[in-house]
Order: structure tokens, then sequence, then C-alpha cells
């Protein structure tokens, strides 16, 4: 099981209400944050991961699927970050259930937003949908160092807790 602690924006886009108390996510990664982002390219929900600080996204006009391409998405990002299989398919495995819920850190927050504005930028070199690929966007995001990471990769954080080389506090 996993939650999506969902902004304002984005319960309010997609008539979200939220659990008002979510059991913990069972997943090494555990939470992820989500907000609605414009971009010259189309709106888009991206996911930022409480504890690693990936991020995915998904087209705006592909909500009626968000869950689905969620876990589609997480999937490629790990794949291609060179995250084994087997630990893809045991974090997977816990996406199988979702809740949403509100947000609950603002420095997961001011992560995400700064991820939103790479987005944005990405979006803008490219001028429109056709130059912007989300799976490009995605691994070189997980390729900039973060300071609440102690300016870490993101990718690198992941395979460490998805591997079990970390410890269980970020």
């Amino acid at each position: 099981m996993v939650t999506l602690r969902c902004t304002r924006k984005l319960r309010r886009h997609l008539d979200i209400v939220p659990d008002e108390s979510p059991e913990p996510s069972t997943g090494v990664l555990e939470d992820w944050y989500a907000n609605l982002v414009p971009t010259v390219a189309g709106d888009l929900i991206i996911f930022v991961n409480e504890r690693s600080l990936l991020t995915v996204a998904v087209p705006e006009w592909e909500v009626e699927n968000l869950v689905p391409l969620f876990r589609a998405r997480v999937v490629n990002l790990l794949t291609m970050i060179g995250v084994s299989a087997e630990a893809a398919g045991r974090e997977l495995s816990h996406l199988a259930t979702v809740r949403f819920g509100r947000t609950a850190s603002r420095s997961v927050i001011g992560s995400m937003n700064d991820m939103a504005w790479h987005y944005q930028v990405m979006a803008d070199e490219g001028k429109g949908k056709e130059q912007l690929s989300l799976s490009e966007a995605e691994e070189e995001l997980s390729r900039v160092p973060c300071s609440p990471l102690g300016y870490r990769y993101p990718a690198d954080v992941a395979k460490e807790l998805l591997h079990g080389k970390m410890g269980s506090a970020s």
C-alpha cells in the first residue's frame, strides 16, 4: 500500500477527498507527493518520492488512468536507473493499493517545487508535447543533486534503499 500525498491544488482538480489518517505506506520508498504543474507542453501531474526524491510525471490529459500510469512510470524509472528487476518488482507490489492523503512534509514540497520548475524548463526548451520525453526528463532529474539528500542523487538513494544498503531513516 502507498499513500499519494496530493497538494490542495491537485486534490481540487481531481476532486479527491483525502484519507485523514492514512495507514503507513508499506513499500521501501514509502509515500509519494503529487502536484499539478502547468508547462508549455501541457499540464503534468508530477510525483516525488518522500525518501529518495525520485520524480515521475503523468500528462494531465491521462488523468483517467492516473494510478496505473503512475505505477508504470515508477517501474520504468527504477529500471532506467539500474534497480534490479527483483527489487523493482517488490516495490511495485506495494503500489497495488493506493490511498490519497494530504501533504505532510514542507521539505518534500520544497523539493517538489524545484522538480516542477525543472519540468517547466525542459518543456519550454522543447517547445511542445512532441519534444518533451517524460522518460528522459525523469532520468535526468534522478541525477540532480538534492540538498535534503546531502547533495546526493535521487537515483543513488533509491538504489541503496531498494537494495537494502541504507538504514530505515533517510
